[in-house]
């Protein structure tokens, strides 16, 4: 294809308007639990499989849900599910501005650890987990470290834990943590005049701290247009890192005066809801995945939970960045094993 007849084709493609067109989480689910804005959705596991233990996945609360579930074959769920796995996923949904005054309590100890016993409940109820059983759990990003504090705030919750580029030293986060500290980022400003943390702020500020990025994306599909099935990838991508959600603006204050300015999961003195956060209350074993071009959680913003948990951990990198590390079969791969020892 010389390189005429591709910018003419790039640009008949673009004026097609393939990121709004753009649809994923295609695999089939039932909703089985709702509680305000949030739902847990349930994929059964394939027909024909011999049926493994069940998993209950907490996502980020900033994105929509489906980067687990973007498109066939590049799917964590859809792997996990053919492989006979039940899956539970946590979709936090969308904060609205009645949800201005959610607090991180409510997000850990209700939302998060009630939907964790409702999708339990569903298992027992379908026979694929036991009555004295605990279910497997799977954390990605900041839906993995609320979900580490749940676990330890409640111990027997889960049977055993994944962890993949979840923030725990959030000091060691790189220009994220540079950033997100009291003498340049007035968080209480934000949100006393805002209330919830706007979405498109949230996605501006990613954004700008790899601005390099937003130009590769076009040269990534000027080089790749004419790959078999890369069109379908980058218009699904980019359709799903725009799309952000709006954090609570109580839970976004604590959240960011906790983990950011104190860096309280590993230097302690955080009380939450009355209670010490200590994430030696739980002493189940955890993997912990980082990937070695993360910029938003590096290996050693993940590797913190060595430091802190009550547990034996286990660390292992893989290849990609924040997000680019959910499409590989690197991930797929270590996830169906994990499920199977």
């Amino acid at each position: 294809m010389n390189e005429l007849q591709r910018m003419a084709d790039l640009a008949a493609y673009l004026a097609k308007d393939p990121v709004g067109q753009a649809k994923s989480g295609a695999t089939p689910h039932v909703i089985v639990h709702r509680q305000n804005k949030a739902a847990v959705r349930y994929f059964a596991p394939k027909a024909g499989v011999a049926v493994r233990h069940p998993v209950f996945i907490s996502v980020p609360l900033i994105n929509t849900w489906t980067v687990f579930d973007l498109l066939p074959g590049k799917s964590v769920v859809g792997a996990l599910v053919n492989a006979g796995v039940p899956v539970y996923l946590l979709d936090w949904g969308r904060p609205e501005a009645e949800d201005k005054d959610q607090t991180l309590v409510d997000i850990i100890d209700t939302i998060l650890v009630r939907a964790f016993d409702r999708a339990g409940r569903h298992a027992r109820a379908a026979g694929t987990l036991g009555h004295d059983e605990a279910m497997d759990a799977i954390g990605y990003c900041v839906g993995g470290t609320f979900l580490t504090i749940g676990l330890a705030r409640h111990p027997g919750l889960a049977r055993r834990l994944t962890l993949l580029a979840t923030p725990i030293d959030f000091h060691a986060s790189g220009r994220l943590a540079c950033w997100a500290q009291p003498a340049h980022f007035p968080v209480d400003a934000v949100v006393d005049s805002l209330g919830n943390f706007p979405a498109e702020m949230m996605k501006d500020s990613f954004a700008w701290l790899k601005p390099a990025s937003q130009g590769r994306k076009w040269k990534s599909l000027w080089d790749r247009f004419d790959q078999p099935g890369f069109r379908e990838v980058w218009s699904t991508m980019e359709k799903w890192s725009s799309d952000n959600v709006a954090f609570p603006g109580e839970a976004y204050r604590e959240y960011v005066r906790r983990c950011y300015f104190d860096n309280a999961l590993l230097k302690g003195g955080w009380v939450l809801g009355g209670r010490p956060v200590d994430l030696r209350g739980a002493t189940i074993p955890a993997l912990v995945l980082a990937a070695d071009g993360d910029h938003i959680v590096p290996p050693p913003a993940a590797f913190g939970l060595k430091e802190a948990w009550g547990g034996p951990v286990e660390t292992r990198t893989l290849s990609g960045g924040h997000v680019g590390v959910c499409l590989g079969s690197g991930l797929q791969k270590v996830l169906v094993e994990w499920t199977a020892r």
